[in-house]
Protein backbone atom coordinates (compact mmCIF):
# COMPACT_ATOMS: atom_id res chain seq x y z
CA UNK A 1 0.00 0.00 0.00
CA UNK A 2 1.23 3.57 -1.25
CA UNK A 3 0.39 6.65 0.20
CA UNK A 4 1.55 10.44 -0.88
CA UNK A 5 2.13 12.14 2.44
CA UNK A 6 4.83 14.85 2.22
CA UNK A 7 5.50 13.61 -1.42
CA UNK A 8 7.03 10.32 0.26
CA UNK A 9 6.20 6.47 -0.78
CA UNK A 10 5.44 4.31 2.61
CA UNK A 11 7.39 0.98 2.59
CA UNK A 12 5.21 -2.27 2.00
CA UNK A 13 4.69 -4.84 5.06
CA UNK A 14 7.38 -7.10 3.35
CA UNK A 15 9.73 -4.48 3.39
CA UNK A 16 8.87 -3.51 7.40
CA UNK A 17 9.03 -7.17 8.45
CA UNK A 18 12.81 -7.30 6.64
CA UNK A 19 13.95 -4.16 8.66
CA UNK A 20 12.71 -5.37 12.04
CA UNK A 21 14.30 -8.72 10.80
CA UNK A 22 17.76 -6.73 9.78
CA UNK A 23 17.61 -4.71 13.23
CA UNK A 24 16.52 -7.64 15.65
CA UNK A 25 19.90 -9.52 13.54
CA UNK A 26 22.25 -6.42 14.97
CA UNK A 27 20.49 -5.48 17.78
CA UNK A 28 24.05 -5.59 20.18
CA UNK A 29 25.29 -3.65 17.42
CA UNK A 30 22.72 -0.63 16.89
CA UNK A 31 22.93 -0.54 21.03
CA UNK A 32 26.15 -0.19 20.84
CA UNK A 33 26.55 2.37 18.26
CA UNK A 34 23.49 4.53 19.96
CA UNK A 35 26.00 4.48 23.23
CA UNK A 36 28.48 5.79 21.31
CA UNK A 37 26.61 8.49 19.86
CA UNK A 38 25.57 9.52 23.33
CA UNK A 39 28.78 9.61 24.67
CA UNK A 40 29.94 11.53 21.04
CA UNK A 41 27.13 13.80 22.10
CA UNK A 42 27.84 14.42 25.57
CA UNK A 43 31.52 15.51 24.43
CA UNK A 44 30.24 17.76 22.06
CA UNK A 45 28.17 19.27 24.47
CA UNK A 46 31.22 19.62 26.61
CA UNK A 47 33.88 20.63 24.21
CA UNK A 48 31.46 23.02 22.25
CA UNK A 49 32.20 25.70 24.70
CA UNK A 50 36.04 25.28 24.56
CA UNK A 51 35.64 25.62 21.04
CA UNK A 52 34.01 28.40 20.66
CA UNK A 53 35.84 30.31 22.80
CA UNK A 54 39.06 29.12 21.26
CA UNK A 55 37.44 30.02 17.39
CA UNK A 56 37.50 33.23 19.03
CA UNK A 57 40.62 33.91 20.28
CA UNK A 58 41.95 32.46 17.19
CA UNK A 59 39.89 34.00 14.56
CA UNK A 60 42.34 36.92 14.37
CA UNK A 61 45.29 34.77 13.98
CA UNK A 62 44.17 32.75 11.79
CA UNK A 63 43.07 35.69 9.49
CA UNK A 64 46.07 37.27 9.46
CA UNK A 65 48.00 33.89 9.04
CA UNK A 66 45.73 33.49 6.18
CA UNK A 67 47.12 37.01 4.61
CA UNK A 68 50.34 36.69 5.14
CA UNK A 69 50.00 33.07 3.41
CA UNK A 70 48.63 35.04 0.69
CA UNK A 71 51.17 37.59 -0.10
CA UNK A 72 53.53 36.51 -2.91
CA UNK A 73 56.79 37.03 -0.85
CA UNK A 74 55.40 33.74 1.70
CA UNK A 75 55.00 31.58 -1.06
CA UNK A 76 58.46 32.67 -2.69
CA UNK A 77 59.96 32.14 1.12
CA UNK A 78 57.33 28.74 1.50
CA UNK A 79 59.41 27.41 -1.83
CA UNK A 80 62.57 28.85 -1.26
CA UNK A 81 63.17 27.01 2.15
CA UNK A 82 61.73 23.88 0.52
CA UNK A 83 64.05 23.87 -2.09
CA UNK A 84 66.81 24.35 0.46
CA UNK A 85 65.98 22.44 3.49
CA UNK A 86 68.93 21.05 3.54
CA UNK A 87 70.86 23.45 3.19
CA UNK A 88 69.12 24.80 6.02
CA UNK A 89 69.24 21.86 8.36
CA UNK A 90 73.43 21.93 7.85
CA UNK A 91 72.72 25.71 8.92
CA UNK A 92 70.73 25.25 11.88
CA UNK A 93 73.67 22.15 13.34
CA UNK A 94 76.08 24.86 12.69
CA UNK A 95 74.69 27.20 14.79
CA UNK A 96 73.73 24.57 17.45
CA UNK A 97 77.53 24.41 17.46
CA UNK A 98 78.76 27.78 17.24
CA UNK A 99 76.25 28.46 19.90
CA UNK A 100 77.67 25.89 22.24
CA UNK A 101 81.05 27.02 21.49
CA UNK A 102 80.34 30.71 22.12
CA UNK A 103 78.91 29.44 25.50
CA UNK A 104 82.17 28.28 26.28
CA UNK A 105 84.05 31.02 25.05
CA UNK A 106 82.46 33.88 26.46
CA UNK A 107 83.95 33.70 29.91
CA UNK A 108 87.21 33.80 28.08
CA UNK A 109 86.53 36.65 26.20
CA UNK A 110 85.35 38.83 29.12
CA UNK A 111 88.72 38.29 30.60
CA UNK A 112 90.54 39.09 27.79
CA UNK A 113 88.37 42.38 27.06
CA UNK A 114 88.63 43.16 30.75
CA UNK A 115 92.80 42.64 30.80
CA UNK A 116 92.80 44.68 27.60
CA UNK A 117 91.39 47.46 28.01
CA UNK A 118 94.16 49.84 30.13
CA UNK A 119 96.57 48.74 26.71
CA UNK A 120 93.73 49.63 24.65
CA UNK A 121 92.76 52.63 25.96
CA UNK A 122 96.87 53.83 26.12
CA UNK A 123 96.69 53.28 22.16
CA UNK A 124 93.52 55.00 21.69
CA UNK A 125 95.02 57.89 23.48
CA UNK A 126 98.42 57.96 21.44
CA UNK A 127 96.69 57.59 18.11
CA UNK A 128 94.81 60.16 18.94
CA UNK A 129 97.86 62.72 18.06
CA UNK A 130 99.27 64.12 15.68
CA UNK A 131 102.64 62.22 15.91
CA UNK A 132 101.72 58.91 15.18
CA UNK A 133 99.74 59.63 11.94
CA UNK A 134 102.53 61.43 10.85
CA UNK A 135 104.59 58.70 11.78
CA UNK A 136 102.35 56.48 9.69
CA UNK A 137 102.41 58.79 6.68
CA UNK A 138 105.98 59.21 6.82
CA UNK A 139 105.83 55.04 7.23
CA UNK A 140 104.05 54.68 4.10
CA UNK A 141 105.47 56.98 1.99
CA UNK A 142 109.22 55.63 2.34
CA UNK A 143 108.34 51.70 2.41
CA UNK A 144 110.58 50.78 -0.02
CA UNK A 145 113.03 52.32 1.75
CA UNK A 146 112.37 51.17 5.40
CA UNK A 147 112.81 47.96 3.71
CA UNK A 148 115.91 48.48 2.70
CA UNK A 149 116.81 49.34 5.40
CA UNK A 150 115.70 46.96 7.25
CA UNK A 151 117.80 44.46 4.82
CA UNK A 152 120.35 46.71 5.92
CA UNK A 153 120.07 46.08 9.45
CA UNK A 154 119.76 42.16 9.02
CA UNK A 155 122.74 42.08 7.15
CA UNK A 156 124.68 44.23 9.50
CA UNK A 157 123.59 42.15 12.48
CA UNK A 158 125.36 39.55 10.93
CA UNK A 159 128.28 41.38 10.97
CA UNK A 160 128.47 42.67 13.89
CA UNK A 161 128.01 38.98 15.37
CA UNK A 162 131.18 38.24 12.80
CA UNK A 163 132.99 41.38 14.22
CA UNK A 164 132.28 41.25 18.23
CA UNK A 165 134.90 38.96 18.79
CA UNK A 166 137.87 41.03 17.22
CA UNK A 167 136.46 44.22 18.56
CA UNK A 168 136.48 42.44 21.90
CA UNK A 169 140.44 41.84 21.33
CA UNK A 170 141.24 44.36 19.94
CA UNK A 171 139.37 46.76 23.04
CA UNK A 172 141.74 44.34 25.53
CA UNK A 173 144.70 45.05 23.77
CA UNK A 174 144.84 48.90 23.29
CA UNK A 175 143.54 49.15 26.97
CA UNK A 176 146.76 49.85 27.91
CA UNK A 177 147.49 52.16 25.31
CA UNK A 178 144.13 54.23 26.39
CA UNK A 179 145.62 54.05 30.38
CA UNK A 180 148.43 55.47 28.72
CA UNK A 181 146.91 58.13 26.87
CA UNK A 182 145.05 58.80 30.01
CA UNK A 183 148.14 59.82 31.91
CA UNK A 184 149.51 61.54 29.61
CA UNK A 185 146.38 63.86 29.63
CA UNK A 186 146.82 63.84 33.46
CA UNK A 187 150.47 64.57 33.23
CA UNK A 188 148.85 67.60 31.05
CA UNK A 189 146.64 69.09 33.41
CA UNK A 190 148.86 68.53 36.23
CA UNK A 191 152.11 70.70 34.24
CA UNK A 192 149.84 73.36 33.73
CA UNK A 193 149.74 74.30 37.21
CA UNK A 194 147.86 77.07 38.15
CA UNK A 195 147.21 78.81 34.93
CA UNK A 196 143.10 78.46 34.52
CA UNK A 197 142.85 78.56 30.51
CA UNK A 198 139.29 78.41 28.99
CA UNK A 199 138.57 75.07 26.93
CA UNK A 200 138.13 77.56 23.46
CA UNK A 201 141.77 79.19 24.39
CA UNK A 202 143.01 75.80 25.09
CA UNK A 203 141.85 74.38 21.64
CA UNK A 204 142.78 77.39 20.15
CA UNK A 205 146.67 76.67 21.49
CA UNK A 206 146.59 73.23 20.75
CA UNK A 207 145.69 74.59 17.42
CA UNK A 208 148.30 77.24 17.01
CA UNK A 209 150.93 74.33 18.02
CA UNK A 210 149.77 71.81 15.22
CA UNK A 211 150.08 74.33 13.03
CA UNK A 212 153.62 75.34 14.00
CA UNK A 213 154.27 71.63 14.18
CA UNK A 214 153.04 71.54 10.73
CA UNK A 215 155.21 74.16 9.17
CA UNK A 216 158.38 72.74 11.35
CA UNK A 217 157.83 69.39 9.77
CA UNK A 218 158.43 70.87 6.11
CA UNK A 219 161.31 68.50 4.53
CA UNK A 220 162.36 71.73 3.10
CA UNK A 221 163.11 73.08 6.44
CA UNK A 222 164.32 69.75 7.98
CA UNK A 223 167.00 69.60 5.80
CA UNK A 224 168.18 73.02 5.91
CA UNK A 225 168.19 73.23 9.74
CA UNK A 226 169.73 69.57 9.51
CA UNK A 227 172.51 70.97 7.54
CA UNK A 228 173.33 74.17 9.33
CA UNK A 229 173.43 72.40 11.97
CA UNK A 230 176.21 70.24 10.94
CA UNK A 231 178.40 72.90 11.06
CA UNK A 232 178.63 72.67 14.70
CA UNK A 233 180.37 69.20 14.26
CA UNK A 234 182.01 69.87 11.83
CA UNK A 235 185.99 70.33 12.85
CA UNK A 236 186.18 72.76 10.14
CA UNK A 237 184.23 75.37 11.42
CA UNK A 238 186.31 75.64 15.56
CA UNK A 239 188.86 78.20 13.25
CA UNK A 240 188.13 81.73 14.16
CA UNK A 241 187.00 84.10 11.38
CA UNK A 242 188.39 87.66 11.18
CA UNK A 243 186.52 90.49 9.74
CA UNK A 244 188.09 90.32 6.66
CA UNK A 245 187.13 86.88 6.72
CA UNK A 246 183.77 87.91 7.62
CA UNK A 247 183.73 90.36 4.39
CA UNK A 248 184.88 88.17 2.25
CA UNK A 249 182.53 85.24 3.36
CA UNK A 250 179.50 87.34 2.89
CA UNK A 251 180.65 87.41 -0.97
CA UNK A 252 179.70 83.84 -1.21
CA UNK A 253 176.29 82.92 -2.70
CA UNK A 254 175.27 80.39 -0.32
CA UNK A 255 176.24 82.71 2.51
CA UNK A 256 173.77 85.55 0.83
CA UNK A 257 171.48 83.37 0.70
CA UNK A 258 171.10 81.75 4.04
CA UNK A 259 171.76 85.52 5.27
CA UNK A 260 169.13 86.69 3.38
CA UNK A 261 166.22 84.18 4.75
CA UNK A 262 167.90 85.27 8.34
CA UNK A 263 167.15 88.48 7.57
CA UNK A 264 163.56 87.91 6.05
CA UNK A 265 163.00 85.73 9.11
CA UNK A 266 163.87 88.61 11.39
CA UNK A 267 161.59 91.20 9.50
CA UNK A 268 158.25 89.22 9.79
CA UNK A 269 159.29 88.43 13.26
CA UNK A 270 159.00 91.78 13.96
CA UNK A 271 156.06 92.70 11.91
CA UNK A 272 154.39 90.33 13.85
CA UNK A 273 155.40 91.83 17.00
CA UNK A 274 154.68 95.16 16.02
CA UNK A 275 150.94 93.70 15.11
CA UNK A 276 150.30 92.47 18.19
Amino acid sequence: MTSNVEGTIAPSESEMDELVTRVEANADEFVELLDLLLATKRLGDDLAPELKTATAESRESLEQLRLALEREETLVLLQTVGENAETLTELLELLDATKSLADDLVPEVKTVATDAREPLEELRVAFEGQEPLVLLQKLGENTDTFIELLDILEATEGLVTDLTPELKAAAADSRSSFEQLRMVAAGFSDARGDRELEPYEMGQNLGNMLSLTERLGDPNLINSVDAGLSAFTDDRTTERTSVWGLLNALRDNDVQRGFGTLVEFLRRMGQAQKGD
